[in-house]
């Protein structure tokens, strides 16, 4: 895949920044940027990328880090869309990560400065600059202004 825009990229970075500080306060887990690898199956081989991913603690209990790409699905991934993006290639990633056991998807959409939350089995939520982004049973007690991320 062709590299990111600069904006996609100070995007992705705020949210990075906003769950990393979050993360690192209540010791939870692991916050992973763009290009660190997931095999989400092995046939046919599922490998994908998000731009930001949070990993609870639990699912690396012995404290190794994988040396490779997780052979494990993270438990949140925000994806930032690119004017490129097509609703198909979209949809395929979503299905894909949800179907791996992904918790939940957040798509975010710098052209509209809207985070569409995707969970399976519930109706897509579409949050704007004025909501606040939860972490809800994932990322218990966080939460940051949508703004904050587009900012």
């Amino acid at each position: 895949m062709a590299p990111a825009s600069f904006k996609h990229g100070v995007v992705a970075g705020r949210l990075f920044a906003v769950l990393y500080r979050f993360v690192e306060s209540q010791k939870s887990g692991y916050v992973l940027m763009a290009e660190t690898g997931f095999i989400l199956s092995e046939n046919p081989l599922t490998l994908r990328a998000p731009d930001v991913a949070f990993v609870r603690c639990e699912k690396i209990s012995d404290g190794k880090l994988p040396e490779q790409f997780a052979r494990f699905a993270p438990d949140l991934v925000a994806e930032v869309l690119s004017p490129s993006d097509t609703y198909s290639a979209l949809a395929e990633k979503v299905s894909d990560w949800l179907q791996a056991g992904v918790q939940a998807v957040w798509v975010v959409d710098p052209a509209d400065r809207t985070i569409s939350i995707h969970r399976a089995n519930q109706p897509v939520r579409v949050l704007g600059e004025e909501d606040t982004l939860s972490g809800e049973d994932i990322l218990p007690g966080f939460e940051c202004k949508v703004s904050e991320v587009f900012a």
